[in-house]
């Protein structure tokens, strides 16, 4: 008989391979956990007050398939390795976050390739549910945020989906070590920087009974015997109400004598029958940072007492603020809803945000900018201004330098289109909420900012900006960068739209002289343009050379292009997409369309399952592979540029790519074996799809003076799609009847203005209500 391989083994032979790792002696199943690409491996993220949890479900079998990790969203530092988190173990990770369903002496876990994970709504909450298999009993967990206690939610149903007879099951919930306490029905630990506190909903204290806590050295196997104890709190569904067994580890007001044993809560023997379920609830409380205890206990003890009904209640009602679609198109609606839901855990009450986690852990203009630009279009109004007025309070200098990865670059290294991106987000903020306080409140730092780009040493006669970084922040010899004019370019143009706000009405129309004359330049400077061949182009050197060659850049590592080939190109880039999705050069014009079409030769470059490179493949220096946020810059102005087809296969890719299953997108895929171990989660992903699905496929838009302009394009033959959009201080419903030009439009029952270019235009004082659009199509 032919012995077959574990389906462990072949895993960890296939991803030791794919990581970089066969050459190895000692590679460890907790090396493999640690890195943040592992095949299949996806993760969600959710946050409450300063907590993030950072949720991993491996379809892998490298232990349990559904684990967390928690920071201080606040520390952008602590996330750029999966060691910093709160509940990690050194030796042994952070497995023992799973649940574990003890079946017939079994210690099951979630099996990766048999654990089903998703975003789904619960109680009115987005809430990660996974469902898994503990033998014949199907488990279904759900994990979510309460919006400002510091508190998570863990819902747990087994089932006996496919049971013959009752069974008995016992359950366990483990925290890290740290001196563990129970207190009444609470177990508290002090750990590495915060306090955690673990309880099971609606137990007041009373109901538990002799309980022992059970400790595990971190040494020990993952799933402990369990010893019985006999409670309440257990609920069973499909034949009424039901008081059953359970069991907890503990004593009362016991100390962990060892600070490296990890302690629980144990729950059982609960009896489940076959076609009916037994449902629970868990709440996990955090502290950040370690404070006094009491008032953890008081929180924790109340959330259990209560039920957490008062929390849940408000955090329905955040939620229920936030914009929506609701169409047949799954993949439409689908995509909007991973990236809201994610948005907010990504993005601190403080405007904290870490560019890319498990990979910098550091903050950037342009990264806050254009990620808080999609949390805004999807209704997150709050965390979009506290992370303007961070920006505005700590990441702009006196003299409108603006930071780079937590710094302030020599002016010869900085990323000119920071200012742009600010400015963009800054006039959107208006638009949405009609407030301008905060531009009015940083009116010199930003007039400071606007004009840093025209002073005459970042500037030469053709009016366009250069130096030697370039967007993607390599450094080469000093050149023009078409994604820095692009930026310029809008930030001027906003900056005159809002030039009231900033009290520089009499700037206005220098700054839109100063645009037009760099975007003249841009376009048909007789020798320094930024387009070849009826195309744009990146870069070209300020001698008039086309910069198409690295400059003598190095790779980083042994296995990249840049490395391991002699000839390289830098043509074509994903940044030329830009000013096509900005609207700074006319998405319709046939530079567009050369553009466009040129920028094909970065999808499936050495590859075949979809997706755009963020430049020439050959030219990487650390990261090839196909970058899902480099992926929407095309989509964006695929989709302006009226080629659905293109842009359809663009959000399909985004959609299904690993990290697209829960919406939260990889900042590439890796193609070479170094990469997994530097392959970090991206927020500007999520951000840049929130406004995709509002601004180009919607097409709510802003003219001048904050008129809003509609002109929807929906792909071909699309149902009909429903939007509720947070608006100002009211709400913006939109009720298109399918695809094609509109052909009719009211707004609140009252026949609404079409502009020649098919636009529905909203009077100036609108402040709210319900458009409803007729296409051409139906």
């Amino acid at each position: 008989m032919r012995r077959s391989i574990p389906f462990f083994a072949i895993g960890l032979l296939l991803l030791t391979a794919c990581c970089g790792l066969a050459s190895s002696p000692s590679v460890t199943v907790l090396d493999l956990n640690k890195l943040p690409f592992f095949l299949g491996r996806e993760y969600f993220v959710l946050r409450s007050a300063r907590a993030q949890m950072i949720v991993q479900a491996d379809r892998a079998d490298l232990g349990p398939g559904l684990t967390w990790m928690l920071f201080d969203v606040q520390d952008a530092r602590q996330s750029v390795r999966k060691e910093g988190a709160f509940n990690f173990i050194p030796g042994e990770g952070f497995g023992h976050s799973a649940l574990v369903v003890k079946l017939g002496q079994f210690p099951f876990t979630a099996l990766g390739h048999r654990t089903e994970t998703r975003w789904t709504i619960s109680d009115g909450i987005p809430a990660v549910e996974a469902v898994w298999w503990a033998g014949g009993i199907r488990v279904t967990e759900r994990l979510s945020a309460w919006a400002n206690a510091g508190a998570f939610r863990r819902s747990i149903r087994l089932e006996g989906a496919h049971l013959v007879g009752p069974e008995t099951v016992s359950l366990r919930l483990e925290l890290p070590p740290g001196e563990c306490e129970r207190v009444g029905g609470i177990l508290l630990q002090n750990g590495r920087g915060a306090r955690l506190a673990l309880g099971v909903l609606g137990r007041e204290s009373s109901s538990f009974r002799s309980l022992n806590f059970s400790h595990r050295s971190a040494e020990a196997p993952l799933t402990p015997s369990l010893s019985p104890l006999r409670g309440e709190g257990v609920r069973r569904t499909g034949e009424g109400s039901h008081r059953g067994d359970v069991r907890v580890s503990g004593s009362e007001n016991s100390h962990a004598s060892n600070p490296s044993q990890s302690c629980g809560i144990e729950i059982g023997p609960v009896s489940v029958l076959p076609g009916q379920a037994v449902s629970l609830e868990t709440v996990l409380v955090v502290q950040i940072p370690a404070g006094d205890q009491k008032s953890l206990l008081e929180q924790a003890e109340g959330l259990v007492r209560s039920g957490a009904t008062a929390e849940t209640a408000a955090t329905r009602d955040e939620w229920s603020a936030s914009s929506v679609v609701i169409t047949g198109d799954q993949t439409v609606q689908g995509i909007f809803d991973k990236a809201r839901f994610g948005l907010p855990g990504m993005i601190a009450d403080d405007g904290t945000m870490d560019a890319g986690i498990f990979e910098y852990g550091a903050q950037w203009v342009r990264d806050t900018s254009c990620t808080v630009l999609g949390a805004l279009h999807a209704g997150h109004i709050e965390i979009t201004r506290a992370a303007l007025q961070r920006v505005l309070t700590k990441m702009i200098n006196r003299e409108g330098a603006t930071m780079i990865a937590n710094a302030f670059e020599k002016p010869d290294l900085e990323q000119f289109d920071q200012m742009g991106e600010l400015l963009h987000v800054l006039r959107a903020w208006r638009d949405w909420t009609g407030d301008d306080s905060l531009i009015r409140e940083h009116r010199e730092l930003l007039l400071a900012l606007i004009e840093r780009p025209l002073r005459p040493e970042f500037r030469d006669e053709t009016g366009m900006v250069h130096n030697r970084r370039e967007f993607w922040e390599r450094t080469f010899t000093d050149a023009y960068e078409l994604a820095y004019q692009t930026y310029v370019i809008l930030g001027l143009r906003e900056a005159a739209e809002l030039a009231p706000s900033l009290g520089a009405v009499d700037r206005a129309e220098r700054w839109r002289a100063e645009a037009d004359k760099m975007l003249r330049a841009v376009l048909s400077h007789p020798t320094r343009s930024l387009t070849d061949q009826g195309r744009l182009i990146k870069r070209r050197k300020v001698t008039g050379q086309i910069a198409d060659q690295p400059d003598g850049f190095k790779g980083f590592q042994p296995d990249v292009p840049l490395n391991t080939e002699q000839h390289h190109l830098l043509l074509p880039d994903a940044s030329m997409a830009l000013p096509i999705a900005l609207g700074v050069v006319d998405p319709r014009s046939e530079l567009a369309r050369r553009t466009l079409d040129d920028l094909e030769q970065l999808w499936n470059t050495r590859w075949s399952d979809g997706g755009y490179d963020r430049y020439h493949t050959s030219t990487q220096p650390d990261q090839p592979g196909p970058w899902p946020f480099a992926t929407t810059f095309i989509l964006r102005a695929q989709h302006d540029a009226g080629l659905y087809d293109r842009s359809r296969r663009s959000l399909e890719w985004l959609d299904t790519c690993q990290g697209g299953r829960a919406g939260f997108w990889l900042e590439e895929i890796p193609s070479v074996r170094s990469l997994s171990k530097s392959c970090g989660l991206v927020c500007w992903t999520s951000g840049e799809i929130a406004l995709f699905v509002v601004r180009h496929y919607l097409g709510v838009r802003f003219g001048e003076r904050g008129q809003v302009r509609i002109r929807p394009a929906l792909y071909p033959g699309s149902p009909p799609v429903k939007a509720d959009l947070r608006f100002r201080q009211s709400r913006l419903r939109l009720e298109i009847d399918g695809s094609g030009p509109v052909k009719v439009a009211l707004l609140n029952g009252q026949a609404a203005e079409l502009s020649r270019a098919g636009e529905v235009c909203l009077p100036l004082d609108f402040a709210g209500g319900t458009v409803v659009i007729r296409c051409a199509e139906r």
